[in-house]
């Protein structure tokens, strides 16, 4: 009787031990799906964060680019107005000869230039230089990609208008 006693006892210890860790391991995996679950909305959080900051670092260099361009687009024509205001009468006369060539136009134009208005054109080259380059140098990609598509496109233009002639 003892010894059936103590295999009952014993049986019921290992019954109760198991319903225990049977009872753990659902609850571990339980925790372990909510932990997950939580990990998952995390990190969906988290890239939708870093999504629209990237959207509003891209807005905010698009204003700002837009600007410098609106800025340096107002001083080139600034720059021309004052070019034109210094051409004289037999200046403004070869520009607008319908007889001439372009590149008789050119030639007695260049001509015709004084020592101000040549300095005028050459800073003025210089600064669209410098300011082509810096648009080159902090062109993404896509948008050099796009300059090289256009350079392409126009030798291929110009190649069959050469054909023509």
């Amino acid at each position: 009787m003892k010894n059936l006693s103590v295999k009952i006892v014993g049986s019921a210890m290992i019954l109760f031990l198991l319903s225990g860790l049977t009872f753990a391991q659902e609850a571990g995996s339980e925790t372990k799906k909510q932990i997950r679950k939580q990990v998952k909305e995390q990190t969906a959080t988290q890239e939708k964060n870093a999504v629209q900051t990237q959207n509003q670092v891209k807005e905010q260099t698009a204003v700002k680019e837009q600007s410098m361009l609106q800025e340096q687009n107002r001083m080139n024509q600034q720059t021309r107005e004052r070019f034109r205001a210094s051409l004289t009468e037999e200046q403004k006369a070869i520009l607008e000869n319908k007889e001439m060539a372009q590149n008789e136009k050119r030639k007695a134009f260049n001509a015709s230039l004084n020592e101000q208005q040549r300095t005028m054109l050459r800073e003025n080259q210089e600064v669209r230089k410098q300011q082509r380059n810096e648009f080159r140098n902090n062109a993404t990609e896509e948008q050099q990609q796009q300059m090289r598509q256009s350079r392409e496109n126009t030798r291929t233009q110009s190649g069959k208008q050469a054909g023509k002639r």
